[in-house]
């Protein structure tokens, strides 16, 4: 789970599943109020495991599997992902650029 540089504060799992979805690198501690940014390593380690999914689905397309079965694999696979990403945040006290 992510900590708080600034305080040391360690957040839930269900403040950074809801800080997920503002879409900003830029977050907001709820114990010091002072605004945290995503890691350049967690940004690189979530995109890559956004993909996940996105790659479970090529074989079994390829491999002519059932639509109902794809489907099902598909949602399970899109679930986990979003309730593992909370788990591979890490947050830096300033912004880090990509590159």
């Amino acid at each position: 789970m992510p900590t708080c540089q600034n305080c040391g504060y360690k957040w839930t799992w269900r403040e950074t599943f809801i800080k997920m979805f503002t879409f900003r690198n830029k977050l907001k501690c709820s114990s010091c109020g002072e605004f945290q940014y995503i890691s350049k390593q967690s940004r690189n380690k979530l995109s890559v495991f956004t993909m996940i999914p996105f790659l479970i689905w090529i074989p079994l397309v390829s491999f002519s599997m059932p639509f109902q079965y794809v489907l099902t694999v598909e949602l399970v696979s899109f679930i986990t992902v979003f309730i593992c990403m909370p788990l591979f945040y890490k947050l830096s006290n300033e912004e880090e650029p990509l590159w």
